[in-house]
C-alpha cells in the first residue's frame, strides 16, 4: 500500500475547492522502456506501444544481425524516487517492492527479472546502511514507518550523520520527534537474455503508469509551461473551455513516457505503432506527436517506419467528475 494512499482520495472529496494546482498534486513516474547493455549488433525490428492511464503494455521484435549468440543484460530502469514528506507518488500496490506490477515475457514465456534497489543521499551510497538498520529502500510498505519509529535512540546519530533520516523536521504527540526520511531511491529490473545469430526474438512488458495527478481548472489556459510541455492547440482550448463551463471539477493526469531510448539499439526502429488510449469519449488529451489519428471511441494511433524517435512522450489527460 502507498505511503501517500491517502492523497487521492482526498483530492476528490475537495474537489469543489479545486484553485492552485501546486500544493494539491502526486509526483510523475517517468517510466519508460528496455536498456541493452550491448546493443551494437541488435537491431529493434518493430515496437508496438499501447499506453493508458491504466497500463502500459510493449511489444518488441528484436533481431540479433550479427554471425554469433549475444547473451546480454536487459535493463529496465524506474527513475529516481525522491524519498521524503515532500514527494507523494499515486501508488497502490500489493508488492512493496514491484510497486508498478513490472511484468515480463519473451517468445511466450515468462521471466522472472531481478530487482535492484539502492538508496544514495547527494550521489553518495547509503543502501547497506539501510540494510544494516532493518529499513525498507522504497516508501511504499505498510510498515515503512513503523520501522523508522522503532530505530532506537543509539542508533540515530548515524543515520542523521548520512543524512538518511533526521528526528528535528516533524513532531508527534507530547513533543515526541518523528523520524523524517531523505534519499533518492534507486530501482531497476534486470534480465541476462541470450540474442540468437541471425534471428528475430519477441519481448513484451507490460507494467502500471504512475501519472501526476492534480485539479485541473480554468490556469490551465494561461499556465505557458503546461501549454508548451503538452502541445495545448486552438481546439484543445476551446475544448478545455465548454469542460470548464458544464463540468469544472475534476482531474488533471499527466503520465510521461521515455521514448527516446529506443534511439539507443542499432538504426531506426523498422516499424513502429503507439496507440494511446484516454479511457473515457468524454475525456481530454493533449500530447506533442505528429501523424496521429483517432482510431476509436476512446482510442489514437501513430504508425511509422523506420522511426527515429527525437522527443519523449507526455500526455494530458482531463477526466471530469461523472464523466462517461
Amino acid at each position: 500500500m502507498s505511503l501517500y494512499r491517502y492523497l487521492l482520495p482526498l483530492l476528490l472529496i475537495l474537489g469543489s475547492a479545486a484553485g492552485a494546482r501546486a500544493n494539491d498534486s502526486t509526483a510523475i513516474l517517468e517510466t519508460g522502456g528496455l536498456r541493452l547493455t550491448n546493443s551494437h549488433d541488435i537491431t529493434m525490428v518493430a515496437e508496438e506501444l499501447y499506453l493508458s492511464f491504466e497500463e502500459v503494455r510493449v511489444r518488441y521484435r528484436f533481431r540479433n544481425m550479427s554471425s554469433r549468440d549475444i547473451v546480454t543484460q536487459v535493463a529496465f530502469p524506474l527513475p529516481k524516487l525522491d524519498v521524503g514528506e515532500d514527494t507523494g507518488y499515486s501508488i497502490t500496490a500489493r508488492d512493496p517492492e514491484n510497486v508498478i506490477g513490472f511484468a515480463v515475457e519473451v517468445e511466450g514465456r515468462k521471466v522472472a527479472p531481478s530487482l535492484e534497489l539502492r538508496a544514495t543521499v547527494n550521489g553518495v551510497e547509503r543502501t547497506g546502511m539501510l540494510k544494516r538498520h532493518g529499513l525498507h529502500i522504497l516508501p511504499f510498505a505498510d510498515d515503512f514507518y513503523a520501522r523508522l519509529e522503532k530505530i532506537p535512540a543509539s542508533s540515530r546519530g548515524e543515520l542523521e550523520q548520512a543524512g538518511l533520516v533526521d528526528w528535528r523536521s516533524a513532531w508527534g504527540a507530547n513533543n515526541v520527534p518523528l523520524p523524517t526520511p531523505h534519499w533518492m531511491a534507486h530501482a531497476t529490473f534486470h534480465w541476462q537474455q541470450v540474442f540468437p545469430a541471425g534471428k528475430t526474438i519477441e519481448v513484451t512488458h507490460r507494467y502500471t503508469p504512475v501519472p501526476g495527478t492534480s485539479f485541473y481548472g480554468a490556469y490551465l489556459l494561461e499556465d505557458q509551461g503546461l501549454r508548451d510541455s503538452y502541445c495545448m492547440d486552438a481546439s484543445f482550448r476551446k475544448a478545455v473551455k465548454r469542460l470548464l463551463a458544464t463540468k469544472p471539477n475534476g482531474i488533471m493526469r499527466e503520465l510521461h513516457y521515455v521514448l527516446t531510448t529506443g534511439a539507443n539499439w542499432k538504426g531506426a526502429i523498422g516499424d513502429f505503432r503507439v496507440t494511446i488510449d484516454k479511457g473515457k469519449p468524454g475525456n481530454l488529451i493533449s500530447l506533442c506527436i505528429d501523424g496521429i489519428r483517432k482510431t476509436g471511441p476512446t482510442t489514437f494511433e501513430k504508425r511509422a517506419k523506420d522511426f527515429v524517435p527525437e522527443r519523449d512522450l507526455k500526455i494530458m489527460l482531463l477526466e471530469p467528475h461523472g464523466g462517461q
